[in-house]
């Protein structure tokens, strides 16, 4: 796209509650006007959105397998995943599935035959399409992405909460850790857990394809960009609606718009303005999207709309906190459709925050919880410690080899509990979210490349680099006092912001 192109105003997209949301019950159910049902087998009944994404196939043995959300193969030398499973034999479907980017879900085998033997519920590489599940009193099974359906259609299913917490934007433990929810009759999936359709039970499935500390680094970054391209090229391909890409000034961003110009993409890039954003988010995105031969547009969110807060209840019931629900309430995508790309999960290859000053080898349980609370700043007795001691437990039980705990913390509590909830809140919105990089196989890859290689965002660097390197002259989030003489009012505003800011959280204490 042109620079100097001018883009049309946009227009805001109404929002819809239970947007692109599934519910898998033991008995058909009403759940919302327009909504598609069929029965997959025995005691299995899935209802969908008509927005959410759902392909069905057989494979070689002429078993049914359904696909929820948007997986897209990051294989340049293999078909879709539909045609994937169409010529493969049945036991090796599920492995197929590391290979696939996105936020999905596969569900399968579910001919009537199989659904007691074999049939399970497979995640995404992150679980970003969430997957919670409970039992009613009849011993039936409840799926759903969104714990609002389950909660109202579940018999029981939100009786008892099991962490009253009310979540905080960006402190402590801004989640409910999985395997747990937030209430004592859900779970959540984790990535490293499939889901019996018979009875409900989880088992243990690698989180990825083997990690090989011995791959070259060279060999690894070239693969990985190779897939990521892959992924961008099948994305366009597939869909005739428009590609967005939020840019910033970091590196996450810069990195999906360097693949994006080598991958030729019909990328429309745009900034939200908002209070929180730093000068360098401000001011940098445009440049960059020079660089990469693509227009720009600034867009400017409204003011929050308290009408919103009972409908974002109504979906995700209190799943997030207020501060990371505050996209939706302040309508910053509301004139946005299509999909918007995103390099969500680029930090684990450095090292989320200050996660990896937790110790290379986990303590006991209890001390490993303990180190982890202190670490985010959450309190010593707060009800997050069950679900971080299930998880705990679980990773002790199904360990991976070369996988640091650290970094399937990030995998399984920040991803597949922070941001699969918010995530879901975002499905609110017309437009969806594709996470091009949550992909077992690029995990893989990249856990592969020595820490040393990869910590302090230098992969990305590296990959920027070996894309398009002209993107590397402006530098990554640089302080306000960057801008001064160029913005001294961008600088001296967000200064005072900040003050003032810090003044109302103390006077508040």
């Amino acid at each position: 796209m042109p620079p100097s192109l001018r883009l049309p105003p946009l227009r805001p997209i109404p929002l819809r509650l239970h947007r692109r949301q599934f519910l898998l019950a033991p008995r058909q159910v009403a759940v919302a006007e327009g909504w598609t049902g069929e029965r997959l087998g025995p005691g299995l009944h899935l209802h969908c959105c008509p927005e959410l994404r759902v392909e069905r196939t057989e494979d070689a043995e002429g078993r049914a397998w359904v696909l929820l959300g948007r997986a897209v193969e990051t294989d340049p030398e293999r078909s879709a995943p539909t045609r994937s499973i169409a010529a493969a034999r049945s036991a090796a479907v599920p492995a197929l599935r590391y290979d696939w980017a996105g936020r999905w879900l596969l569900i399968g085998p579910v001919t009537a035959q199989d659904v007691a033997r074999d049939g399970r519920i497979y995640p995404d590489a992150s679980a970003l399409l969430g997957c919670l599940y409970c039992r009613d009193p009849e011993g039936g099974l409840w799926v759903s992405s969104s714990p609002a359906l389950l909660a109202e259609h579940a018999p029981g299913a939100a009786a008892v909460l099991s962490d009253p917490r009310a979540l905080v934007y960006n402190s402590g433990v801004a989640w409910y850790p999985p395997p747990r929810a937030r209430f004592a009759a859900m779970r959540r999936l984790l990535p490293s857990q499939a889901l019996r359709l018979a009875g409900g039970a989880v088992g243990a499935r690698p989180m990825m394809p083997p990690i090989d500390p011995a791959r070259p680094a060279e060999e690894g970054r070239a693969e990985i960009v190779r897939r990521l391209v892959t992924v961008l090229q099948r994305l366009a391909a597939e869909t005739d609606e428009p590609l967005w890409l939020g840019l910033t000034g970091g590196y996450d961003s810069r990195l999906i718009l360097a693949l994006a110009s080598k991958a030729a993409l019909p990328l429309q890039p745009f900034t939200r303005v908002t209070p929180r954003m730093t000068v360098a988010d401000r001011m940098l995105p445009a440049a960059l999207a020079r660089i990469a031969g693509y227009g720009h547009r600034l867009t400017y969110p409204a003011a929050a709309r308290e009408d919103r807060r009972p409908l974002l209840r109504r979906h995700a019931l209190d799943h997030v906190s207020e501060g990371d629900a505050r996209p939706l309430l302040s309508g910053e995508r509301d004139d946005l459709s299509g999909i918007s790309i995103g390099g969500h999960g680029f930090a684990i290859a450095g090292g989320f925050a200050d996660w990896r000053a937790l110790p290379a080898e986990p303590a006991p349980v209890p001390a490993a919880v303990d180190a982890f609370l202190q670490c985010v700043g959450e309190p010593a007795g707060s009800p997050a410690r069950a679900g971080l001691t299930a998880w705990l437990d679980w990773i002790r039980e199904t360990p991976q080899p070369h996988l640091d705990w650290r970094d399937r913390l990030y995998l399984e509590q920040r991803q597949a509990g922070w941001l699969a909830a918010k995530e879901q809140v975002s499905d609110l919105n017309a437009v969806e979210r594709f996470p091009v990089l949550n992909c077992a196989r690029l995990y893989a890859l990249i856990l592969s490349i020595d820490a040393s290689a990869r910590r302090g965002s230098d992969l990305q660097r590296d990959l920027i680099a070996a894309t398009l390197p002209g993107l590397l002259s402006l530098p990554f989030n640089p302080p306000d006092r960057a801008f001064l003489i160029r913005r001294p009012d961008l600088v001296l505003r967000r200064r005072a912001r900040r003050t003032l800011g810090l003044w109302w959280s103390r006077l508040s204490a």
